[in-house]
């Protein structure tokens, strides 16, 4: 076995209560390998091995990415000869971007009892060999390789790479030919082959470069960016920034195109390499990854773009992307660590830095999350999400006054409020509402919805207002319907319906609203609370209780409880019907 990076560090320590007391040896598993699904033991050996896997296994299933794969590569040491224990550790090593550790189970794979070839692990290993600038070894790896599926577009790339970084540029275009002859990879051995040119110092890299810009038959924008760094090293600036003017009108002024020509023009490098040997197998892994990552295959995506920051570490678009794909499978966690990992140099760092943000409160890490935001204020005082967000996280620990005051800041940013910019006016409006302060609230609202007229949040929360302060009853009634209409599942928009019509007398209607909104948020104690009131109103005195019960179990305020209890030793006083109702 090989030495394991510090990926282990206390895991087996940890790990041994895990398994102090288990008796019983596991048998085949259900949970799927991907690759392989026995699960080999040895005669004789006690179940202490089994802990990290029974860690690694609930750790998976509960997203926690890096903690599974630190159990699981606990699990592969204690138990080497285990091809699923391996198959796992490697997966999940993957997964949580540890390719070096996932690397070294690879070679394990290769040398125990089972040797069976696996196009990613073969993969893993050529990328281990490549990183090192082992060139002899990657052709090697990449010879012994099936060559199918995907890496009949890695290992030309990769072997090509191999012989321009010993500037063999006869064997460099000889192993870039599968895709240079292939209609639908064309553009990518083309592209590539620019790169090693340029890479190798030859002038034919310029006129690559120009072709593939001028036809626009790219497989991405990077070859604009290349080719204007190689036109201001070797030839001007003038002619550099005479192409990008070009390309940047030709492409709708492209915001990658602004943010890395304003680089180039003012002297610096592009914030990716593409015509060096990592940098350009990087874009290879990234762009793949980018296709999955617009589809259902998360973890097809983040294995690929995981391979691409191991190549690359500086690439921002990679980890802003996983850090994307972290986020979707609710891995917070691992997420701000995606983002945090943008170089500060990068112009795309103040974009990780709020993104890290929202992933940490998403991750239930407010504290972190204000100290975080505080620290970015200091640098940009304006900055107007950022700002929001400090209002969002006051809001969701009710304090009101203290969000109203940031909201209010980030208002102030705004030079003229667009619709996009509903949510500070809806938000600062809620709690001024909360507060007690209606005609501030009405106010902000009712911008809220002249700036977005159809947004079903601002619809139902000015209408039930309204509403429930006995005030513009048809036009609130109107706004609430047509809430429900743009979101018909959503339980508390159906709730507000519900209590409208309980409002304005219509009991029949609003039963049946609010015990459809009962079936969408069944646990909800509000909702359950309205849905028995209007039961009682309808004469279904029993059913009125058992809501008023349920919706006791579950209640938070103080006010709330008191008003349950009431009307459980009580019942419900005679009502008096909002003005301008129509009962049925």
């Amino acid at each position: 076995m090989r030495n394991y990076r510090p990926l282990l560090a206390g895991v087996l320590l940890g790990l041994s209560a895990c398994s102090a007391g288990t008796q019983t040896a596991l048998g085949p598993q259900p949970l799927p390998s991907p690759w392989h699904t026995e699960f080999r033991t040895r005669d004789g050996d006690g179940d202490s091995r089994f802990g990290p896997f029974l860690a690694a296994t609930l750790a998976s299933q509960g997203v926690s990415l890096t903690d599974a794969a630190r159990f699981y590569l606990a699990a592969h040491v204690q138990d080497p000869s285990s091809r699923f224990v391996a198959d796992r550790a490697f997966f999940q090593l993957l997964l949580a971007g540890h390719v070096d550790d996932a690397s070294q189970v690879a070679d394990d794979l290769m040398q125990g009892e089972i040797t069976e070839s696996d196009d990613l692990v073969d993969l893993v290993r050529v990328l281990d060999a490549y990183r090192d600038g082992n060139w002899s070894l990657v052709r090697e790896r990449a010879a012994n390789d099936t060559q199918s599926g995907f890496a009949s577009l890695f290992m030309p790339v990769l072997t090509a790479w191999s012989h321009a970084a010993e500037k063999n540029e006869a064997a460099a275009r000889e192993a870039l030919g599968p895709l240079l002859r292939h209609p639908r990879l064309k553009a990518i051995g083309d592209e590539q082959l620019a790169y090693m040119l340029d890479y190798m110092g030859s002038d034919e890299a310029g006129v690559l470069y120009r072709n593939l810009v001028d036809s626009g038959d790219m497989a991405s924008l990077q070859p604009i960016v290349a080719y204007a760094y190689y036109l201001r090293r070797k030839a001007s600036l003038d002619k550099a920034r005479s192409m990008l003017d070009a390309q940047v009108q030709r492409y709708d002024n492209n915001a990658f195109l602004l943010r890395e020509g304003a680089r180039i023009i003012r002297g610096s490098g592009p914030s990716r390499h593409a015509a060096t040997p990592l940098g350009a197998a990087s874009l290879v892994f990234y762009r793949l990854g980018s296709e999955f990552a617009q589809g259902p295959s998360t973890q097809a995506a983040l294995i690929y773009l995981q391979l691409a920051s191991y190549l690359d570490p500086a690439a921002a678009d990679v980890h802003l992307l996983i850090g994307s794909l972290y986020e979707k499978m609710e891995s917070f966690d691992n997420a701000s660590v995606a983002y945090e990992a943008v170089p500060r140099s990068n112009p795309l760092w103040r974009t990780a830095r709020t993104r890290r943000v929202e992933a940490l409160r998403a991750g239930g890490r407010d504290n972190e999350a204000i100290g975080l935001i505080h620290e970015a204020l200091r640098d940009e005082p304006q900055n107007r999400t950022l700002l929001a967000v400090l209002g969002d996280i006051q809001r969701s620990a009710s304090a009101f006054e203290e969000a109203a005051v940031y909201y209010t800041r980030a208002i102030e940013t705004l030079p003229q409020p667009q619709e996009r910019d509903w949510f500070l006016f809806f938000a600062r409006g809620v709690c001024y509402e909360r507060m007690d302060d209606w005609p501030r609230a009405e106010a902000d609202l009712i911008t809220a919805l002249r700036l977005n007229p159809d947004e079903p949040s601002v619809l139902n929360y000015l209408g039930y207002s309204w509403i429930d302060r006995g005030e513009r009853i048809a036009e609130a009634k109107t706004m609430i319907l047509r809430a429900v209409e743009a979101r018909p599942d959503d339980g508390f928009i159906v709730d507000s319906l519900g209590w409208v019509y309980y409002l304005t007398g219509e009991y029949g209607q609003a039963v049946d609203a609010l015990e459809r909104a009962v079936r969408l948020e069944p646990e909800d104690p509000t909702i359950n609370h309205h849905l028995g009131d209007a039961y009682w109103r309808v004469g279904r005195r029993f059913e009125a209780r058992f809501q008023w019960r349920h919706a006791l179990i579950r209640v938070t305020s103080p006010e709330e409880r008191s008003e349950i209890l009431m009307k459980l030793d009580r019942g419900l006083p005679e009502t008096t019907i909002a003005s301008g109702a129509d009962p049925s």
